[in-house]
């Protein structure tokens, strides 16, 4: 897994980050989605030819709210000759909802985006390619929003052979089957983390993770691993802290974690973007950001809004404090699903 930032993964919540990176792999990407499309979709399809499509030309206002991985990839062939298709391929457009509740318009959100791509087609004399709609979805809650587009703008039946018609098809992580998880380890990592990093059992949840890692990794592989699932874990989890990460770690590899990990330069990062808003000024404004921070993992983790800047930028220590008790408090007490 790669953690080299890149001007739209800045955006990102962590969970996109995480499932964007394990795409990067073409291997993770091939079993993910020949494992978990619905059958009726791969069944047609020849995952072996899988390959990403670039997609800079979307629109930035389009990719401001979600991040997205394009693929395209062969049908059958008798598919092909069945239907007398002009191209032997297809795209796989994979969303991957970065809110934790499901959106109501991310129908309306994927049609543009797939509208963008056929107009990106049509402008450089390419044929028109079938686009089939894939969400990743990692709220807090299951999937209750409209699926299809019958569904969202209701309509009489006479009616419907005017309008689009889209349904999507969703792979909600937080309610997968664990034993549903397969593929390779990179990609067993990254769905357990979707599933289980915000809560309270992700101790447990890791040992097993590192125990499959130790044995199916060589070392080296697996510290590029280990520098994503700390960042990961670090970014959305208020229990499992650096130390308890470096204690975990230490009980599959005997080495701690060298100077320059990626979690150090994300607290240099951290810093320096503090220099440049000037906030970087004595030990307590150094708390302060840590517990705004913490503040805004709580409130992620509860799929609440995130408290703007001018809401707690005069609030004292104590008062952060506070609000951070106060979530820690609904984590603890809410009821579990």
């Amino acid at each position: 897994m790669s953690t080299e930032e890149n001007p739209d993964e800045r955006i990102q919540s962590p969970h996109d980050r995480l499932i964007n990176q394990t795409l990067q792999q073409i291997d993770s990407a091939r079993a993910l989605l020949s494992e978990h499309l619905p059958r009726e979709l791969a069944e047609h399809l020849q995952f072996h030819t899988l390959a990403p499509v670039d997609t800079s030309f979307i629109d930035a206002n389009l990719r401001r709210r979600f991040a997205d991985r394009l693929f395209k990839v062969d049908v059958a062939q008798e598919i092909v000759k069945k239907l007398g298709i002009k191209v032997n391929y297809v795209y796989i457009f994979v969303l991957i909802d970065h809110k934790s509740t499901d959106e109501p318009f991310t129908l309306i959100q994927m049609l543009g985006y797939v509208v963008r791509i056929w107009e990106n087609a049509l402008a450089n004399r390419q044929p028109l390619v079938p686009i089939l709609p894939w969400v990743i979805y990692n709220g807090i809650g299951p999937w209750r929003s409209s699926r299809s587009l019958a569904e969202l703008i209701p309509v009489p039946g006479n009616w419907q052979r005017y309008l689009p018609a889209m349904e999507l098809a969703i792979l909600d992580v937080g309610r997968m089957d664990d034993a549903k998880m397969v593929g390779d380890p990179i990609l067993q990592v990254a769905l357990a983390l979707l599933k289980y990093g915000r809560g309270l059992e992700l101790e447990s949840v890791l040992r097993l993770l590192f125990e499959l890692l130790a044995r199916a990794l060589q070392p080296q592989q697996a510290r590029d691993v280990l520098d994503t699932i700390r960042v990961y874990v670090m970014s959305v989890n208020p229990v499992v802290g650096e130390e308890k990460m470096n204690d975990l770690v230490s009980e599959f590899w005997p080495v701690q974690p060298e100077p320059g990990s990626v979690a150090d330069q994300l607290i240099k990062k951290g810093e320096a973007r503090g220099e440049a808003r000037g906030e970087a000024r004595g030990e307590a404004r150094g708390e302060a950001r840590a517990s705004v921070k913490m503040i805004r993992i709580l409130q992620s983790i509860l799929g609440l809004p995130e408290s703007p800047d001018e809401d707690l930028v005069d609030k004292d220590l104590s008062e952060l404090q506070a609000m951070i008790e106060t979530l820690r408090l609904q984590i603890v007490t809410r009821p579990s699903e």
